[in-house]
């Protein structure tokens, strides 16, 4: 349970846009040839905090030292580190091993090299990995890093299967490929003309709320308090009194009505304030609204953008002919761009999605469905689950939907139906007890759920069964299931044919087999052609032979 709120309360976090890991910095410790490692990070400019996750070494610009890519939860997404350590007379060597494919592995993995130096008892040893660092794997080249003054004796790679290479002759400062079976390795060169790196400053985005964010598939917004219909082209602008940019984007839009109207835009401006004659100095459509209209614009918006960020003010929603929201500006948007956006409503699918990113591209994928369940699931964990199921079948009425989306308007549905009838799942309790062969358990349970809920019928006649027909004599109670057959059979006044089958069961338990052949007739006659006519003829046959009704299987 403590490990599910875990992964719950840190993916809260990610969605509130808070850091992965509360902004850690990187970290770098630099080996003491045996004396323990010292903390580095300042000096060596590594201490970024980025929150970094996987990192890759590898020499990038082929200068014969280590640079690093990182990978990071927080911007920059991708950060690389280019060695510029001053030389100090240490030398290197390379290689790439390459399997036939056959007897190795192309890509080498699990192959070892050893570059045994002059004097030098223990060799350098290096193994090419299939992944060496958290979900990132580095280069295939094995870096070598010799010292001032070493010379190479010999280097032996160990390929996987067991087969061994050994070579001579290797020089410090090279790159070499060594091919599975080949007798000597091959000098390699890195291609000339290459770019220089040049070094980027990180300039950080504007902390604001500022954004254009076009849905390239549209859904309705939920049913709003105190809102009609909404028959687009709609725009909804949620404003303040003590918001100066609310004030600043209405009294441009004022100034420029005729535009928004020429367009065929019609502009509902909702108060956040709740006054409703704050509205009255604007040429648009105006109300006051309550802080659960603006939950519902506040919950839709966190369902499309699955970011857990508070709606700011101002804020606007862009509804299209069919009462869906194609568009949400957060912050300020001119009167230029409305325009340009509600030309583009009814546009075609493809070139709708187009507009949808800030940037040019090929799609290789066809245009996204709408997500209502995104939408159903805010309303659930913002305890409005009616809201929720009506906002599914609203969708449903208009739309194909999936197995999922029916799979969750049923649970939905069952759920509610739970918590306005509590008789149901009281009856459930019970069922699911005398279904285990629970009957003691059973009768209590039934009892209870006709004491806290009078009006669960069912619950009277499930226990009847159990009292007038359970093959136990212990259990038995023909006298209780007697009166409890009567009642029902009172109250349906002697119309309901299971009543009246239940009754006779109950008679023919307490001996008066002549009053169980009537209820069983009188329940075959209102039965018709149903098929439970033959298992009560059957029961009426038993009560002519004087033999009560037992029921061997409890799941009815």
């Amino acid at each position: 349970m403590r490990y599910q709120q875990g992964w719950k309360a840190l993916n809260r976090l990610l969605h509130e846009d808070r850091s992965f890991s509360g902004g850690e910095r990187n970290c770098a410790f630099l080996n003491c040839a045996g004396g323990g490692f010292a903390d580095i990070s300042a000096v060596s400019g590594f201490d970024f905090p980025d929150d970094a996750r996987a990192v890759v070494s590898t020499d990038w610009d082929f200068d014969g030292d280590l640079d690093l890519w990182l990978t990071c939860r927080t911007a920059p997404r991708v950060r690389f580190l280019e060695n510029r350590s001053r030389n100090t007379g240490g030398n290197w060597v390379a290689f790439r091993l390459e399997g036939d494919g056959e007897k190795v592995n192309r890509d080498a993995l699990g192959a070892r090299a050893e570059v045994w130096l002059e004097g030098e008892k223990v060799p350098l040893l290096r193994t090419v990995h299939g992944g060496d660092s958290f979900l990132s794997q580095g280069s295939s080249w094995l870096h070598f890093g010799l010292g001032a003054k070493a010379k190479i004796s010999r280097v032996v790679v160990r390929w996987p299967g067991g087969a061994l290479s050994q070579f001579a002759g290797i020089e410090p400062g090279e790159f070499y490929i060594v091919g599975f079976g080949d007798p000597v390795p091959k000098r390699w060169n890195y291609p000339n003309g290459q770019k220089p790196l040049v070094a980027a400053d990180q300039v950080p985005l504007p902390d604001e709320q500022a954004a254009r964010v076009v849905l390239p598939a549209r859904l309705a917004l939920p049913v709003l308090e105190g809102i009609g219909e909404l028959e687009g082209p709609l725009l909804i602008n949620l404003w303040s009194k003590t918001c100066l940019p609310c004030v600043e984007e209405l009294t441009e839009w004022s100034a420029r009505q005729g535009s928004l109207r020429a367009s065929g835009l019609r502009v509902l401006i909702l108060n956040a304030d709740g006054d409703p004659e704050a509205g009255r100095g604007y040429p648009f459509e105006s109300a006051a609204v309550t802080a659960a209209t603006v939950r519902g614009l506040d919950l839709f918006q966190r369902a499309i953008l699955d970011r857990w960020i508070a709606l700011p003010v101002p804020s606007s929603f862009l509804i299209d002919r069919e009462g869906r929201v194609a568009v949400i500006y957060k912050g300020r948007v001119t009167v230029g761009q409305l325009v340009k956006d509600c030309e583009l409503l009814d546009a075609a699918p493809e070139a709708w999605r187009r507009a949808a990113l800030p940037f040019p591209g090929r799609f290789i994928g066809s245009p996204p469905k709408p997500q209502p369940l995104n939408v159903s699931s805010q309303l659930v964990d913002a305890a409005q689950p009616r809201a929720a199921l009506r906002y599914l079948e609203g969708f449903a009425a208009m739309n194909p939907v999936g197995s999922d989306v029916k799979e969750v308007i049923a649970v939905l549905r069952s759920e509610l139906d739970r918590l306005a009838d509590p008789g149901k799942a009281l009856l459930m309790k019970a069922d699911a007890m005398r279904d285990a062969g629970n009957p003691q358990g059973a009768i209590a349970a039934y009892k209870d759920t006709l004491r806290r809920s009078p009006k669960t019928i069912s619950a009277a006649e499930h226990l009847a069964w159990i009292l007038a027909a359970h093959p136990d004599e212990a259990v038995r109670r023909p006298a209780e299931a007697l009166a409890l057959a009567a009642r029902l059979t009172g109250m349906s006044k002697n119309m309901n044919p299971a009543y009246l089958d239940l009754l006779g069961v109950a008679q023919a338990a307490a001996g008066d087999f002549f009053s169980a052949q009537k209820s069983a007739q009188a329940a075959i006659n209102l039965s018709a052609d149903q098929p439970e006519v033959a298992e009560i003829q059957a029961r009426l046959a038993s009560y002519k032979e004087g033999k009560s009704y037992t029921v061997e299987s409890w799941r009815k």
